[in-house]
């Protein structure tokens, strides 16, 4: 019995045990599938969130491109000739924020007949070569065959990389014909071509070219004229590397798949030998080509098997329930602390702002990005209400939207996209782009919320300023005027940074003093006051950065010395610090100055020196082109000899006078001077001497002028006079006089010879029976020749 009695106590036992066990195991077991399926899960979200969060990205990187192409396109669409140095100033800053971006091509729409002389433009800038087209067969450049229409590049930037592509015909390279007719047919303004592998980049990536069709807005015609392409190159290969870290174990497949089959455009992370994690697809439409953009989790998204393989062992070596739960307890516990620690940790890798807020906005996680930006240590900001005045712009307004998102009652509405300014410890505001998630809890209510930011400040800035320099360009092909288009960039400016007040002087012909050129915020006391100053050294912030030909920043204008002699006046108007940049044009040469002004005392960040640097050089563009236009309508205008206005010009101020006249009945005369027997002096004494002659001439009838009255040489000897607001016998005692003093003159030559002459001239009047301008310049004339024969050295005004 005893024996029995222990054998049954050994079977209860062992039975214990092994129910025990297997109780143990079974519970081992479903914790260990528990945990697979949940870490599964887990890397399955952070895949298809990464894979929303890249194809947005690169979405949005596709339409920054297209708006960079947009904006040349209207450049060139507004400008009937548009030179390479315009093409280069506007497009060489996109480069610096577009580092996708492997150059920028104009491509014009030539004819058949037109090639010779776009052939000869070419060669003006140093392409020989003429229009040229691809052969496949030798992967060369050769002379393009004879066609209706070429496509050939006129300008690329970066030059030094792509120069050797200019005049090549695009429509000779079959990827490009294919999108160009596309665009012709009309299906589409912006398209992309197949990917290509580049002959001159050492990357070894895939390329893809950004069609986008230009047509002559200017003209006429009832259907557009295209007057060529706009294409971008774009690696998309550097789109992903700039919007994925190495280190966070996952890896991203972009592909065309238009055709059907993918062609690879580019991958990162592709080094990493295992992908244990979940993988997620999404395709996509790029300018009418299709994308497939796929995420692969990695070894580090799957590192919860760890616990899983704990409990598992755990589950084998303890068998009684107690201990196991016990176990499990702690167990669980020291993986949150150490999921905790991970999350920190990984939190303060990423060079994203992650911040995490309770239900009542209060801070309880920041990481190491997060208090950079704010200028905070982490002790200072836990628990620190988030929407209030010390960290919000609009706090009140943030506030509200964060209790939208709080007390939302649609569970799958959980992704919320907004945009922030938050202003740091020492004063600035930064533009933070938000994409914030509900966290829950175990009951499923809404415990809070996950932020994950991205500093957007530099980037809006640097959309702002291409925006500026488009409307500028704008409004210069308008023909507006230069005072117009700076004030216009200044106010821009001036929005951009609130508080700045930005000015404009320029040089003189004198090249001595500067004067008001633009400044739309700046006092209208203080711009009277300094117009005309002259430069030296310690002359202000703009004198002396004139005369020393480099920036000059005063912080306070109340106690430095350059601003000894203006400082009551600037104080007076409120301005107590000024930052002023010289404006240089062509070979060096000094333009005028570029200055910012503040109401308190302020330094330059490295921003603001960006800033100052960049815009001066617009303006120089801008400077300078309009000083060439003044330079060509003074030429067009303007008689070489004599300075007098030109036939031309004169005729044009004759019609615009007639019609003043005729509208407000108003009088005026017209007076035609005619050198008498000039061709005797070109006979004798040369004619040099005649041109010496006639410049004499010339200036004696300038000093005789007044202010409105408008003379001009109609051609050889003979001169025309347009005295506005004057009647028949003011005009004839005016001529008599003027008659007198050229029979006066005496010009001496070159040679030390005197000559002396006369002059016969003929005074007309305006009347309301005149129907033209012409009417009253035939009779001045017909009293011209009436005065010239009856004995010249007379003036005649009719019977």
């Amino acid at each position: 019995m005893l024996a029995y009695g222990k054998v049954v106590h050994s079977s209860t036992n062992a039975l214990m045990l092994i129910t025990a066990a297997v109780i143990g195991l079974l519970i081992t077991i479903v914790a260990y599938q528990y945990t697979i399926g949940t870490e599964q899960e887990h890397q399955q979200l952070v895949v298809a969130q990464a894979a929303t969060e890249q194809r947005a990205q690169l979405q949005s990187s596709v339409n920054s491109t297209v708006e960079i192409l947009d904006s040349i396109a209207k450049l060139v669409a507004h400008s009937d000739k548009i030179s390479s140095q315009t093409f280069k100033s506007f497009t060489q800053p996109i480069f610096k924020r577009h580092a996708e971006l492997f150059a920028l091509h104009w491509i014009p729409r030539v004819s058949h007949n037109n090639r010779d002389q776009f052939e000869r433009l070419l060669n003006a800038q140093g392409i020989t070569k003429g229009i040229s087209s691809l052969n496949t067969q030798l992967n060369s450049l050769v002379s393009a065959s004879d066609r209706e229409v070429y496509y050939p590049i006129l300008y690329s930037e970066p030059y030094a990389l792509n120069h050797s592509v200019i005049g090549l015909d695009a429509y000779s390279r079959r990827l490009n014909a294919e999108v160009i007719d596309q665009l012709l047919n009309g299906s589409a303004e912006f398209l992309s071509t197949a990917p290509f592998q580049l002959v001159q980049d050492e990357m070894d990536s895939m390329s893809v070219v950004f069609f986008r069709s230009v047509y002559d807005l200017s003209s006429s015609q009832e259907k557009p004229v295209l007057k060529g392409f706009i294409a971008a190159l774009v690696k998309p290969q550097i789109l992903l590397d700039k919007q994925i870290k190495a280190d966070i174990g996952l890896a991203i497949k972009l592909e065309d798949v238009t055709s059907g089959s993918g062609v690879q455009i580019g991958v990162t992370n592709h080094q990493q030998s295992k992908l244990a994690g979940g993988s997620y697809m999404t395709e996509f439409m790029v300018l009418g080509r299709n994308w497939s953009l796929q995420i692969i989790g990695g070894e580090e998204a799957t590192s919860g098997h760890s616990s899983a393989s704990l409990i598992l062992v755990f589950g084998f070596l303890f068998t009684l329930m107690l201990v196991v739960v016990l176990s499990r307890l702690m167990i669980a516990h020291r993986q949150v602390q150490l999921e905790r620690d991970r999350a920190q940790s990984y939190l303060d890798t990423v060079d994203t702002i992650m911040l995490v807020l309770d239900r009542e906005g209060c801070i309880k996680m920041i990481n190491r990005k997060g208090c950079e930006v704010l200028g905070y240590n982490p002790i200072e900001l836990m628990s620190k209400q988030w929407f209030s005045d010390s960290f919000m712009v609009d706090s009140r307004e943030e506030q509200k939207r964060f209790d939208v998102l709080m007390s939302s009652a649609l569970v799958d509405d959980n992704l919320f996209l907004s945009e922030s300014k938050v202003c740091t410890r020492n004063g600035l505001m930064r533009l933070i782009s938000w994409r914030n998630n509900r966290r829950f809890n175990g009951k499923g209510e809404v415990a809070g919320v996950l932020c994950s930011g991205s500093d957007i400040t530099e980037q809006r800035h640097a959309e702002l300023q291409d925006k500026l320099r488009s409307r500028a360009m704008e409004a210069t092909l308008r023909g507006e005027s230069l005072s117009y288009v700076l004030d216009l960039v200044l106010t821009g400016i001036e929005r951009q940074y609130p508080g700045a007040l930005c000015s404009i002087l320029l040089l003189d012909k004198t090249g001595k003093h500067l004067l008001n050129c633009a400044g739309p915020s700046i006092p209208e006391g203080y711009k009277t006051a300094i117009h005309g100053v002259e430069i030296g050294d310690g002359v202000g912030s703009c004198g002396t950065a004139a005369f020393r030909r480099k920036r000059v920043v005063v912080e306070d204008i109340a106690t430095h010395p350059y601003w000894s002699l203006f400082k009551d006046l600037a104080l007076s108007h409120n301005l107590r610090s000024c930052w002023s940049e010289p404006i240089f044009g062509k070979k060096d040469q000094l333009k005028g100055t570029f200055a910012i002004y503040h109401e308190k005392p302020s330094l330059p960040s490295d921003e603001d020196l960006e800033l100052i640097t960049s815009m001066a050089a617009f303006i120089s563009l801008l400077i300078e082109e309009f000083q060439m236009e003044e330079t060509l309508l003074e030429m067009a205008n303007t008689d070489g000899l004599t300075g007098l206005n030109n036939r031309r010009k004169l005729l044009e101020s004759l019609k615009g006078e007639f019609v003043r006249a005729k509208r407000y009945d108003r009088s005026f005369s017209l007076c035609m001077l005619d050198l008498d027997y000039f061709k005797k002096i070109n006979d004798q004494y040369g004619h040099d001497a005649g041109d010496q002659v006639l410049k004499a001439v010339s200036d004696c009838l300038v000093e005789e002028l007044r202010e409105s009255d408008i003379a001009g040489r109609i051609g050889g000897e003979e001169f025309a006079l347009l005295l506005p607001d004057t009647t028949l016998s003011q005009a004839a005692e005016f001529s008599e006089r003027l008659r007198g003093k050229v029979e006066r003159l005496s010009v001496e030559l070159r040679t030390g010879e005197q000559v002396t002459l006369t002059t016969s001239i003929g005074v007309a009047e305006y009347a309301s029976a005149m129907t033209l301008s012409t009417d009253i310049l035939r009779l001045a004339d017909q009293r011209l020749y009436e005065a010239k024969g009856n004995g010249r050295n007379q003036v005649s005004m009719g019977a």
